[in-house]
């Protein structure tokens, strides 16, 4: 594992562990009708996502940096697809906390998106400065 794999982990994991706490908090202070009981289960989801996303762009990229783009949106397509998936088939199955687990999800789509952006555009600078 190489540096910037280790720094990604160690960080995803600490984003991780501040988010689960801010779950239990919320768990423990909001009525539990605003209150996705899914809640730790996103948390999981979205930090396997995030890792797997950012190792397989690294593998991809670490061949070839030029093919960063490319590489890039289809796996941002893919995931997106997936997500919508996902999102769909919850809110029909569970109609009653559609709307928390959709809210949910989409906080942290957002913020594991822009973590792992910041990341893999750190990663593709100093891969590009590597191999110049």
């Amino acid at each position: 594992m190489n540096n910037i794999t280790r720094s990604f982990l160690k960080q995803l994991l600490i984003v991780a562990s501040i988010f689960g706490i801010i779950i239990t908090g919320v768990v423990l202070t909001v009525p539990a009708k605003y209150v996705s009981p899914t809640l730790p289960y996103l948390l999981i989801f979205h930090t396997a996502a995030t890792l797997t996303s950012f190792l397989y762009i690294q593998k991809k990229t670490s061949q070839s940096p030029k093919k960063f783009v490319n590489v890039y949106l289809a796996n941002t397509t893919v995931k997106l697809l997936l997500y919508l998936v996902i999102l769909m088939v919850y809110a029909m199955n569970y109609f009653h906390d559609a709307i928390n687990f959709i809210v949910s999800f989409f906080i942290f789509y957002v913020v594991f998106t822009i973590f792992e952006v910041i990341h893999l555009l750190k990663a593709n600078k100093n891969l590009s400065g590597l191999k110049e």
